[in-house]
């Protein structure tokens, strides 16, 4: 069967899991295949196979990149003290 990933068609099977096809993306892509994250509608296909998460012949996935979002822990914690040191003084002052 065929699948589209944005412009372009890729030919799996049914069983194909999910990794082996963020496997065949990166390699046309060149985009490390821990940082893809492959949408059908509203539902991200994170395990399992094509028929599993319901993906049937000519159907369009998107591709999006998954960035781990937030601060690093130093940095928060670095900021976290600094905050509440600006609180304190702001408290003697008043």
């Amino acid at each position: 069967m065929q699948i589209f990933v944005g412009s372009t068609a890729y030919e799996v099977d049914a069983a194909t899991s999910v990794e082996s096809l963020k496997l065949m993306i990166e390699n046309s892509e060149f985009v490390p295949s821990h940082q893809i994250c492959l949408m059908n509608g509203a539902t991200i296909l994170e395990e399992g196979s094509l028929e599993e998460n319901d993906i049937e012949e000519e159907d369009m996935l998107q591709m999006r990149l998954a960035v781990n979002a937030g601060m690093r822990k130093k940095w928060k914690k670095k900021r976290m003290r600094r905050l509440r040191r600006k609180r304190r003084k702001m408290r003697q002052r008043a």
